[in-house]
């Protein structure tokens, strides 16, 4: 199989562009019936809700400290050129970028869900689907192509990261007292895949001005079922003739993906009522944590690189060595020395349990005095990945006219800069329908791609049973 169709395979079943991120924007939405999943203490306004596969609950999610209009700038002629263009200065470009650049995605795909209310409690079942990838590129590789200089560059941190899996989750909520609920889910997770490829110690020094030295550890890790590196590439060097082998991605191959491992991870969450304490008239706040489990992966693919420095002497390079090769071939065993720095050897297959990225999200909300239907929310949200690791404040205003329609506009910033979003919740009886974005886009690409990289969309079709419970009288 050849390497577009893997890398293909493996950006579509393990990624899509795309850390399972829920739509923060309908947070404070009484008749949201998928609140459950971010805090598991969250009630649900109506007797019970189901959902089938297709009309249920979708978002699609980017996020990133970097956009397409970092790289993408507008040259001499007008046209579009790219940072290394010569016109572009490496201020101009730098002053854009940070000491660690990520782009994260999510995907998550609730296949079908039931919520109901039973011996005092709030029951939920969920299976789903879920997706994340992150890329992490640190300013120095920037630096180093746009504007190298004579000294030593050192970093770390230069990767991406895949996971898709399958979740099955029961929760469980209900009332401690008058004030205070807690709730908790346990969630069964089935791997579909996992791939990581990174670089790290990677150190260029270039200050001396008769020898060049670089050295870097990569490595690659591919937990996909009958997933294989294939035969190995036999490379030899020009001038001295000295063999090695390395991973050729054009044999590449998987036969019959399917489930890799096994997992579980659980929510906790709680909500405290303080206008039903006695203390606060019309506030509320609440604490979940999410997503904190594991993945045992199985037969997981490793690939290693040799890790042997590359040095570069300049008074080596002659027209014609001493045994008579070229100027040509001596460039071209350069080229070789710099390739076999980075290239991959196979490493074996191993099993490896990974962490979930888990999720804090604490939250105040405030029903206003004077139109007890619209409040005002404060959500923290932080995502607790490694170097992927993002955070956002969320400050939000939604509003419910009538009890079957709920609006909500809101305003974040965080890692990953300022976004605007939005939510439209429509439940009469029976039937509900929302749609709403977290950031909002404003301008894409003649490709339909976002020129900034935070972009969310979130649809849903679910079918609530019974009336609307929400009292919206002082307690």
């Amino acid at each position: 199989m050849k390497t577009r169709y893997i890398l293909s395979a493996i950006l579509i079943s393990v990624g899509q562009l795309v850390f399972g991120q829920n739509l923060s924007s309908a947070y404070f939405l009484d008749g949201y019936a998928y609140g459950h999943e971010m805090n598991p203490a969250k009630d649900y306004d109506r007797d019970a809700y189901f959902s089938f596969p297709f009309f249920c609950n979708l978002n699609i999610s980017m996020r990133g400290n970097v956009a397409l209009t970092d790289f993408l700038y507008k040259g001499p002629s007008g046209s579009l050129v790219t940072a290394l263009h010569p016109s572009i200065s490496a201020t101009e470009f730098f002053d854009n970028l940070h000491a660690n650049n990520k782009i994260l995605g999510d995907l998550r795909y609730d296949i079908v869900g039931v919520g109901f209310h039973a011996r005092k409690a709030y029951h939920t079942i969920t299976i789903g689907m879920r997706s994340n990838v992150g890329f992490n590129i640190p300013y120095d590789l920037f630096e180093v192509t746009k504007q190298i200089e004579n000294k030593n560059y050192s970093f770390d941190n230069l990767g991406i990261t895949a996971t898709s899996w399958v979740e099955t989750s029961y929760g469980y909520s209900r009332d401690i007292n008058e004030a205070i609920r807690v709730g908790g889910k346990f969630k069964f997770l089935v791997g579909l895949g996992y791939a990581r490829l990174k670089m790290d110690n990677v150190n260029l020094n270039l200050s001396n001005e008769n020898e060049w030295t670089a050295t870097v550890n990569a490595s690659a890790e591919v937990g996909i079922k009958n997933f294989s590196w294939g035969a190995l590439e036999e490379k030899e060097y020009k001038t001295t003739g000295v063999k090695y082998q390395q991973i050729n991605l054009d044999n590449i191959d998987v036969e019959s993906p399917g489930v890799n491992g096994y997992g579980a991870a659980i929510d906790l969450g709680a909500e405290w009522d303080l206008e039903k304490q006695g203390w606060v008239d019309g506030l509320k706040v609440g604490i979940a944590v999410l997503d904190f489990g594991f993945i045992k992966w199985r037969n997981v693919a490793q690939a290693q690189n040799s890790g042997e420095p590359f040095t570069y002497q300049f008074e080596d390079l002659r027209v014609k060595d001493s045994e008579g090769a070229s100027l040509d071939e001596q460039l071209d065993e350069i080229s070789d020395r710099l390739s076999n720095l980075i290239s991959l050897r196979d490493a074996g297959t191993t099993s490896k349990a990974k962490m979930l990225g888990a999720t804090l999200n604490i939250s105040a909300e405030y029903k206003m005095p004077f139109y007890r239907q619209l409040k005002a929310g404060l959500l923290s949200t932080t995502c607790i990945q490694g170097k992927y690791t993002w955070n956002e404040e969320r400050i939000a205003l939604a509003v419910s006219p009538i009890k079957w329609l709920e609006m909500s506009g809101n305003v974040s910033f965080g890692t990953t800069g300022v976004g605007l979003g939005w939510v439209l919740n429509i439940h009469p009886r029976g039937f509900n329908l929302f749609a709403g974005m977290d950031y909002s886009v404003y301008k894409m690409s003649k490709q339909y791609i976002p020129m900034n990289s935070n972009s969310n969309f979130s649809f849903g079709i679910n079918f609530p049973l019974g009336k609307s419970r929400v009292d919206y009288s002082r307690k």
